[in-house]
């Protein structure tokens, strides 16, 4: 059977023997999967191998896993400092989003809990904007143009002149404050987290109910937020150098 640098290739019979399809079956699924990326085909004649689509799914995913395993130690010793909910967001690119996949809850018996595992817009509230300003400049003006800037309360930043003054602000300080942009009365703290590559991966936030929240307080939980974000990003950078020392040792 043929092989090449991507990986092993496969002809539609033998895929349709190993799924239990018909060759015209499997024919129309590695079609669709080609018109997608997640397959390509071969340089050998009737052959077809894992697209570049495949692989770029499996470095991310292997990417957000790593943010959820380095990140939850992070936060709880954030949420040992400041005993305020701490939230870590993962961006996809490819839906231009935002995910909360982990949480550490602070022990005030008011506090907000947002949803894990779901998707929301990168330009409603701090999470989000703490991402979008540190991705490249056409990034941001297609996520604007693609994804709009629809409101989910009526603080939420709507107006994409505005929304690129904020961004601005958020790169020169750090970190994105938001109060109510996505949940009314609630208030955010957030600041990115980068890969191995320089590029902004995800972020993390501290949510306060607004009433419990003092202006006066806020820079020390910005440094506090980004203190914490900058040592997630040093032991993603630390594992991914450990990854690569094994793979060049095998």
């Amino acid at each position: 059977m043929a092989h090449e640098a991507h990986g092993k290739c496969w002809g539609v019979r033998e895929l349709g023997e190993h799924l239990e399809l018909s060759p015209a079956s499997a024919h129309r699924l590695l079609t669709a999967l080609v018109e997608n990326g997640l397959v390509e085909h071969s340089t050998t004649a009737g052959q077809y191998r894992l697209g570049s689509e495949s692989f770029r799914l499996g470095l991310m995913l292997a990417s957000h896993l790593d943010i959820r395993d380095v990140g939850t130690p992070v936060m709880a010793a954030l949420v040992a400092q400041c005993n305020e909910t701490a939230f870590l967001g993962m961006y996809d690119s490819m839906r231009m989003e935002v995910m909360f996949v982990g949480a550490v809850n602070s022990s005030h018996p008011l506090r907000y809990v947002v949803p894990l595992n779901e998707w929301f817009p990168v330009h409603a509230g701090a999470s989000g904007l703490s991402i979008m300003a540190f991705l490249p400049k056409t990034e941001q003006q297609r996520i604007v143009a693609i994804k709009g800037l629809a409101a989910l309360t009526p603080k939420t930043i709507t107006e994409p002149d505005v929304l690129g003054k904020e961004l601005a602000r958020v790169r020169s300080r750090g970190y994105a404050i938001s109060v109510g942009h996505r949940n009314l009365g609630a208030v955010a703290i957030a600041a990115p987290i980068f890969g191995t590559e320089g590029r902004v991966v995800g972020d993390l936030a501290l949510s306060i109910p607004e009433p419990r929240f003092d202006r006066g307080t806020e820079k020390k939980l910005a440094a506090l937020v980004m203190q914490h974000a900058n040592e997630i990003t040093a032991r993603l950078a630390g594992r991914a150098i450990r990854s690569n020392r094994r793979e060049t040792l095998k």
